[in-house]
C-alpha cells in the first residue's frame, strides 16, 4: 500500500506481534542468563529473586511460544519461497562484504531474512520452546530433562549470536530499516535499493 512517497511494508498487527516476540525473548534471555551461569545469578534479583524469576521465565515462555506461532501467518509463506535471485543473494552474502558487488533484486523478504526467520526464529525458537516445556512439565524424568537442557542451551547460544547480528543489520548497518518495525513504512528509494523486486511488484519504477 502506497502512502504518498512511503510504502507500507508491515501491518500494525505484524509490528505488534514482532515487539511481543522481541520483549518476551529479552525477558527469557536475561532470566535464562541468570540461571545458566552461577556468576550471573545476581541478574535475577532484578526480577525479584530466583523463585519469581523462574515463574516469570515459564509464563513468558508461553507468551513467546504463542507469538512465535502467530508469526507463521505473517512470514512463513514468503520465507519458504526461494528463487534463483535468493540463491545469488546467498552466494554474494548480500553484498555486505563487498562495496562493488550489487546483490540481486529481492522480494519483500531478502534471502538473509528468510534464512534468519526459518532457522533462528522458527527452528531454534520452536526447539527452545519445546525443550522449555519439557523442563517445566517433566521435572522428574532425568534422561528427558538432560536432553531438554542440552537443546535449550544450544538454542540459547544460537540466539546469543544471531539476535545481536539481527539488531545490528536492522539498525546501524542499514539506515532506514528500523522504521519498518516502528512506523511500518519505508521510502520508495529504500524499497528499490533493498527489495527491488518487491518494489517493482508494488508498481515503483
Amino acid at each position: 500500500m502506497m502512502k504518498g512517497n512511503l510504502i507500507e511494508k508491515t501491518t500494525a498487527w505484524e509490528r505488534f506481534n514482532h515487539w511481543v516476540l522481541a520483549v518476551s525473548f529479552l525477558i527469557l534471555f536475561f532470566t535464562g542468563l541468570g540461571f545458566l551461569y552461577q556468576s550471573l545469578n545476581w541478574i535475577n534479583t532484578i526480577f525479584g529473586g530466583n523463585h519469581l524469576a523462574s515463574a516469570i521465565h515459564k509464563w513468558t515462555g508461553l507468551v513467546f511460544t504463542l507469538s512465535l506461532i502467530l508469526t507463521l501467518g505473517s512470514y512463513f509463506g514468503e520465507a519458504i519461497r526461494f528463487t534463483s535471485e535468493d540463491s545469488k543473494w546467498i552466494s554474494s552474502l548480500g553484498g555486505y562484504f563487498s562495496k562493488e558487488m550489487e546483490p540481486p533484486p529481492q522480494g519483500k523478504l531478502n534471502a538473509g531474512q528468510k534464512l534468519f526467520y526459518l532457522i533462528v526464529v522458527v527452528l531454534f525458537g520452536a526447539t527452545s520452546a519445546f525443550s522449555g516445556f519439557i523442563i517445566w512439565l517433566f521435572p522428574d524424568s532425568r534422561g528427558l530433562i538432560l536432553f531438554a537442557h542440552f537443546l535449550h542451551n544450544i538454542s540459547y547460544v544460537v540466539f546469543a549470536f544471531a539476535v545481536p547480528l539481527h539488531i545490528y543489520l536492522g539498525t546501524a548497518a542499514n539506515p532506514g530499516t528500523f522504521r519498518v518495525m516502528t512506523r511500518g513504512t519505508v521510502t520508495a528509494a529504500w524499497a528499490k535499493k533493498h527489495h527491488g523486486r518487491w518494489a517493482k511488484d508494488m508498481g515503483i519504477e
